[in-house]
């Protein structure tokens, strides 16, 4: 996948959210072995904050919106860190919630990796077309 991009990553720093840092590392790694004419040291700080937003007549809560969002410092690696440019991506979704704890863990696990891939997405696509 890695081809298809004018740019690889020199530096790469990771805060926030460990689940969305480790997704992140481990797919960004591919983009750290080849020389490319774009550079980047990237610097990430990651978030994901769930909010109830629906409760039955009891109060229980039934419905969870689920936020995750980066905010990235980039610069091309001849550049200070502290001179980069910055964007922020953020993609949430509304989830019912489940009275099965196990199967509530796991089915969020999975959106946290979906809404993951979809920042990762749209970060890969913004320094592919960075000039």
């Amino acid at each position: 996948q890695k081809e298809d991009f004018n740019f690889n990553i020199v530096s790469l720093e990771l805060t926030g959210e460990s689940k969305i840092n480790n997704f992140l590392e481990k797919k960004l790694k591919q983009f750290s072995s080849s020389t490319k004419s774009k550079q980047y040291k990237i610097l990430i700080n990651s978030d994901y904050i769930k909010v109830n937003v629906a409760k039955d007549s009891t109060g229980n809560v039934t419905d969870l919106k689920l936020i995750t969002s980066i905010d990235v410092t980039y610069s091309l690696s001849k550049q200070p860190i502290t001179q980069g440019k910055k964007i922020s991506f953020s993609e949430n979704i509304i989830i019912k919630k489940n009275d099965n704890t196990f199967e509530q863990n796991n089915y969020e696990r999975s959106v946290l990796n979906n809404l993951s891939q979809l920042l990762l997405k749209k970060l890969i696509f913004h320094l592919s077309k960075e000039e």
